[in-house]
């Protein structure tokens, strides 16, 4: 072996080497603690339809808009039960994955642009937080890309499997392959429109844009059979086949029901969460341009997919009536890849400069003095006329002065770009702790909570501690932990996944006359007084709801830095028949004359 193969072999090594530790981090990041949160109401619709799957009961199974969840999840609840840990398992599963999609795409991308692409992708606290949800967008995505990518290097056997479980990941599927194919579109006429006579934009394109005709029937072969067999649940349901009508048609009546997210939510949310990778994008986009209006050849239409894909992502995600913040999903994926590409301009191919380091350690500095400040000042009583906003600006402006005057010395006593790469480093180090903390206060400090802007709320309140309760009353009282009876006036996807192990639990809209049940659930807004006479009462918080008016909290600084904000909280009350208690009693024929009508 010659010098030069054993150095090949050795990159190529490090390279797989560093994309089994961006895999292994976001596995890390999506399967901790990914069953501490109870299920939230859009959660739980998810996974009590794969639990109806298996266990269909007397209610006949009606095959809902998300085939290929809730086969998945189906599989695995019946072969290892169900949890909130199995119920979000596919999803974060499907997250990781994501991560290998930029192997596909190293020609194009760069191999050092893709790398830095799937580290960011591993750990974007948006898409770390939505793979950690039960959702169909990060299945559709994570699927649809395994596909594409899975086609361009010819396995098409691979792809249509991937296509077709991205087929059935639901509406969210049909959002994100609008906006991709609207892009792929416009850069195909784009490229043609501007190509010179004889000019070659990229051999690997050329290569691998036709396909040969064993490709594409083994592609439609394995989508085909996917499709039949997630689709009709392993033969068990024929009529599922009928629900990749059911979810075009669900994504298409959402252009005519409005879910109450404003635009303005998602552009601040791409802020507050992606604030590196939208500056680096800038800075690519910059770069780019730049080099377009020089007419270079290289580099010259390598970002044009990602960008039209990231424009026509974002358009419809705004434009659409139904939208949801972990939509988003379809946007961040575009610019990263954007984003990646200009970080990686940055990493050093050599030694380098001292005096960098230094600087990106006092750029560093500063980002904490920053950020300090804004917590202080956000506690500091303002004295006077002088409001607090302006206390803020100006110690920020004083900061970001000294910011600026140190870059310039630093670029005139060395060189502009020692002065560069201290300031890229620097702002990037402060830049990757703050999402650090973003992402393990949405995904571990307060996972599916209205603090957070990723989610669909009402999230989730006391429901581990009112099951705790009942637990504890069945055990009294039956000697097992969840065979109590119970009847419940509250129908509500989250209380019947809770209650999902409680044979027998049951679901009325009204109880009977003279009925006495161990276990009476019902909203404290509808509170009985009759219950009183026979059954003690302990309210729970079941839904906390954002309780502010905008997009974003009045005290955005309060929020942005402690994450408080106003919230609004709705109660179920759980009535205990007293003699499940030592000492109590239950008069029946006062109970009796107290609900006669």
């Amino acid at each position: 072996m010659t010098k030069s193969q054993r150095s090949l072999t050795e990159y190529f090594t490090l390279e797989i080497a560093l994309y089994l530790l961006a895999f292994t981090i976001a596995l890390v990041l999506r399967l901790l603690n990914l069953g501490q949160s109870p299920l939230t109401d859009g959660e739980a619709s998810l996974a009590l339809q794969a639990l109806q799957a298996i266990r269909p009961g007397t209610t006949a199974f009606v095959p809902a808009p998300h085939p290929a969840y809730i086969f998945l999840t189906g599989i695995a609840f019946f072969i290892f039960g169900t949890a909130e840990f199995l119920a979000r398992f596919w999803p974060a599963l499907a997250g990781t994955l994501l991560v290998g999609a930029p192997i596909f795409f190293r020609h194009e991308l760069g191999r050092k642009t893709a790398l830095v692409l799937a580290f960011w992708l591993a750990v974007d606290p948006g898409l770390v937080t939505v793979s950690r949800q039960v959702n169909g967008p990060m299945l559709a995505l994570s699927f649809s890309l395994l596909a594409i990518g899975l086609w361009h290097t010819h396995r098409p056997a691979w792809s249509g499997l991937f296509g077709g479980l991205a087929l059935l990941s639901g509406p969210a599927f049909w959002q994100g392959a609008l906006g991709l194919g609207l892009a792929g579109l416009a850069h195909r006429l784009l490229v043609r429109s501007k190509a010179q006579p004889g000019e070659v934009f990229d051999e690997a394109d050329q290569k691998n844009a036709y396909p040969t005709r064993v490709d594409t029937l083994c592609w439609l072969a394995a989508l085909i059979a996917t499709i039949f067999v997630v689709g009709t649940y392993l033969t068990r349901y024929p009529q599922g086949l009928a629900t990749i009508l059911n979810s075009f048609t669900t994504y298409l009546a959402g252009w005519t029901t409005f879910s109450g997210v404003s635009p303005i939510t998602l552009i601040i949310t791409l802020l507050i969460f992606q604030p590196l990778a939208v500056i680096f994008a800038m800075v690519s986009l910059g770069r780019w341009l730049m080099r377009r209006l020089h007419y270079e050849i290289e580099g010259r239409y390598a970002l044009l997919l990602p960008v039209l894909w990231f424009l026509t992502s974002l358009f419809l995600t705004l434009i659409y009536p139904s939208r949801q913040v972990n939509d988003l999903v379809w946007v961040l994926v575009p610019l990263l890849a954007i984003a990646a590409d200009g970080l990686s301009e940055y990493l050093p191919d050599e030694k380098p400069h001292v005096i960098s380091f230094l600087q990106a350690g006092f750029v560093l500095v500063l980002a904490v003095l920053f950020w300090n400040t804004l917590i202080a000042t956000s506690q500091v009583v303002p004295q006077g006329n002088m409001p607090r906003p302006v206390i803020q600006l100006g110690i920020l402006f004083g900061i970001l002065l000294l910011g600026v005057l140190t870059t310039t010395l630093v670029a005139l006593g060395w060189s502009w770009r020692t002065s560069r790469d201290g300031l890229v480093w620097g702002l990037t180090a402060a830049f990757v702790i703050y999402s650090t903390g973003i992402l393990w206060g949405s995904t571990q400090l307060r996972p599916n909570e209205p603090h957070e802007l990723w989610g669909n709320p009402p999230g989730a309140g006391q429901i581990q501690l009112a099951l705790g309760t009942l637990k504890n009353l069945s055990e009294w009282h039956t000697g097992l932990a969840d065979e109590i009876d119970i009847v419940s006036t509250v129908d509500t996807p989250s209380l019947r996944w809770a209650l999902r192990n409680f044979s027998a639990a049951r679901f009325t809209t009204e109880l009977q006359r003279g009925e006495m049940p161990s276990v009476i659930i019902t909203p404290r807004s509808a509170e009985t007084p009759v219950l009183t006479a026979a059954y003690r009462g302990q309210d729970f918080v079941w839904w906390v709801r954002p309780a502010w008016n905008g997009p974003l909290p009045e005290d955005f600084i309060n929020w942005l830095t402690f994450r408080k904000a106003p919230l609004g909280y709705d109660y179920i009350i759980l009535w205990a028949r007293s003699d499940l208690f030592p000492g109590g009693s239950v008069d029946e024929s006062n109970l009796e004359q107290q609900t006669a009508p």
